[in-house]
């Protein structure tokens, strides 16, 4: 060791904050090594063995080149492919991505150099090695935090549309609980100890050194982007995407290429044979085809109602509990239609189903890779709100907390919804359950805004709930206990706190809903009432294996199954309603103004039709009328589904779409 090294070392007396800081990173990195030890004395003692290297990497000072260009050899050798496995580890086996192979392939290579174009992106923004290396690993640090959150919560991985997604993620985020798994824990003494060393790899380099860099890492970055997003098969290797079960796509390849799977395949392509003219004469053969239901000769008040949560977790399996849950909401029988709908979405995202119920839109014709509130509605659109504006109604929307989550301030205008309602300018007084606004609370903001509204029109209302946002925990009356679920009694299910909040979340929303009703049921005028599901809450998989227990079912009908929610429309006058049966989200608008007896534009009347041949289109799975399960690729060419698929090009990416075929009513007149 050189004269100048031992020097520093010396003056170390001189520096007490870096002796001080370097013992608090030791310090708290044991105390992480405590919660972290599972029981395995390897691992126990490799997080010792880190916290103290990382501790004396802090006092360690400048190294000259000599040192620190092996340092840096090792590092690229080592680290990235090291951060490639802990990112894994905590969410999978990783037994389907490594194949045991001695040399990378596949989406093992792909990641790992992902990885150090990350440190040479960072490097030709700050031109240094330290910063490019220390950066870059906090970098994958956040990126593991954010998707393990995303897998522990919603059950899949981060995607590109959950970028636009952060500012309501943060407005509910006090409501889940943040631990980490021990193995988890493990990944972020590995990561520490890698953000240090990378932070004390400083390599002088001069001027052309940098220019020779920089170059080398524009066309390194840039040659790995070209060969991800813009080849069939990256490698020669086919990576497949699973979209009936997305979270399995990041067991197959890894969550950091998964991301940019998704990002390729979120490129939308105008449909075979599409044309404004084209979709005119479908939208015109159409009108002949269609049967409405006789109406009624009056324009009912219609409210509609998508309960954040609202499931019935029986469709899993049996649960038996010490008192029904749901006993209001399913009597529902005269003067109603009840059924399942099914959804796109598991545990988040709130607002594909929303975007699906206001649009007859279906997240099955887009890539997972995209939130429409976020990705596509950009201008005008075509919306429930919109059709029944047309036959003269007046539009409002309710949502009980700020008017910025998920853009709806700017989306309902897009929607063209006269008015929003939300948490800055609710009338009546503030009702919590847990840090929500009640479900009783929010029906009442409802009764008040129909008692207030414009008596010589008819009036429509679309209300987001917000009670049952996960996750469950908190203060929640416990009236109902679990019996039992499948074949396991509750007593040897473990911990089951959050879903037995759950059920009783599920009770005092049913108890709400049944004041809600009944106050319509004495009112004089017409009413529709519509509520259904958003998405079920996300359980860990030893609760979905004890419910699926001696089912004989496929691994995709088992996820499916995750996907389905229940509706009712119910009014407060004589209806003779046919059975609609289960159905996909995109198909409850034009049912609902089926339901009511007005007219059906072209756009609902094709949707009418489809429902017919494929009740259910989700990018989980599709059914068609016998019941079938089938992939929406599968269908993807044929007829019925390539119009839909021009109808949705027009609506979702046409500026100055047609109108004519999604709202108005004169056009199927004639």
């Amino acid at each position: 060791m050189t004269e100048r090294i031992r020097e520093e070392f010396r003056s170390l007396r001189k520096k007490p904050a870096k002796i001080i800081c370097s013992a608090m990173v030791t310090i708290f990195m044991l105390v992480l090594t405590g919660f972290a030890w599972d029981g395995i004395t390897k691992r126990l003692v490799i997080c010792l063995g880190l916290s103290v290297l990382s501790g004396i990497i802090l006092l360690l000072p400048k190294l000259p080149n000599w040192i620190s260009i092996p340092m840096l050899a090792l590092y690229l050798y080592y680290v990235p492919s090291k951060i490639f496995l802990r990112m894994e580890l905590p969410m999978q086996d990783m037994s389907r991505i490594v194949d045991g192979a001695a040399v990378m392939d596949g989406a093992e290579l792909l990641t790992v150099l992902f990885i150090l174009c990350a440190y040479l992106l960072v490097f030709l923004f700050t031109q240094s090695s330290a910063a490019a290396l220390g950066a870059g690993s906090s970098f994958f640090l956040i990126l593991f935090l954010a998707e393990y959150y995303i897998w522990k919560f919603r059950g899949d991985f981060l995607m590109p549309s959950d970028l636009g997604a952060v500012g309501t993620a943060m407005s509910v985020m006090g409501s889940y609980n943040f631990s980490l798994s021990p193995e988890a824990l493990y990944t972020l003494i590995y990561f520490l100890f890698f953000i240090f060393w990378g932070f004390r790899i400083g390599i002088r380099m001069g001027k052309w050194v940098h220019i020779l860099v920089s170059v080398m890492a524009v066309l390194f970055v840039g040659g790995w982007y070209y060969t991800v997003m813009n080849t069939p098969n990256p490698l020669g290797k086919e990576f497949m995407v699973h979209y009936w079960n997305v979270g399995d796509t990041r067991n197959l390849n890894g969550a950091c290429l998964s991301y940019f799977l998704l990002l390729k395949d979120s490129k939308v392509d105008v449909p075979g044979g599409y044309s404004e003219k084209a979709l005119q004469a479908i939208a015109e053969a159409v009108v002949g085809d269609y049967e409405s239901l006789q109406g009624t000769g009056q324009k009912p008040n219609i409210i509609m109602v998508m309960n954040e949560g609202w499931s019935d977790l029986r469709v899993l399996g049996e649960l038996d509990t010490t008192e029904e849950y749901m006993p209001f909401a399913n009597s529902l029988t005269e003067n109603a239609v009840r059924g399942n709908l099914y959804v796109s979405i598991l545990g988040g995202l709130t607002a594909n189903t929303e975007f699906e119920v206001l649009t007859g839109g279906s997240l099955s014709l887009l890539s997972p890779a995209v939130i429409p509130y976020q990705n596509q509605v950009r201008h005008d659109m075509s919306s429930l709100a919109r059709v029944l504006e047309n036959q003269g109604y007046e539009t409002m929307a309710v949502h009980p907390n700020g008017d910025g989550a998920w853009g709806r301030n700017r989306v309902y205008t897009h929607f063209g919804f006269d008015t929003f309602i939300h948490q800055g300018n609710w009338a009546v007084p503030y009702e919590y359950m847990r840090e929500y606004i009640s479900d009783a609370c929010n029906f009442k903001e409802i009764i008040y805004r129909y008692e207030e509204r414009n008596k010589e029109v008819p009036f429509f209302l679309f209300n987001v709930t917000i009670q049952n946002h996960g996750s469950y925990q908190g203060d929640v009356p416990a009236d109902i206990d679990i019996v039992r679920a499948g074949n396991t009694p509750g007593e040897n299910m473990g911990d089951i706190t959050e879903l037995q909040n759950y059920i009783n979340l599920l009770k005092i929303t049913d108890d709400a809903f049944e004041e809600f009703v009944s106050y319509f049921a004495n009112v004089e005028e017409p009413v529709i009432i519509c509520m259904f599901g958003d998405h079920q809450p996300v359980w860990d998989e030893d609760f979905y294996n004890i419910m699926f227990e001696g089912q004989e079912l496929t691994d995709r009908e088992r996820n499916l199954r995750k996907y389905m929610v229940p509706y009712v429309i119910w009014a407060n006058y004589d209806v003779q309603w046919k059975e609609y049966g289960d159905m996909s989200a995109n198909f409850l608008p034009a049912v609902l103004v089926e339901c009511a007896g007005l007219q059906l534009p072209s756009f609902y009347q094709y949707l009418m039709g489809l429902h017919e041949e494929y009740p259910v289109l989700t990018k989980r799975g599709c059914l068609d009328r016998d019941g079938k399960l089938t992939d929406i690729a599968d269908i993807w060419d044929t007829d019925q589904i390539r119009r839909y698929r021009m109808f949705q090009y027009n609506q979702l990416y046409v500026e100055e779409y047609q109108r004519e075929i999604f709202e108005e009513v004169e056009a199927v007149l004639q």
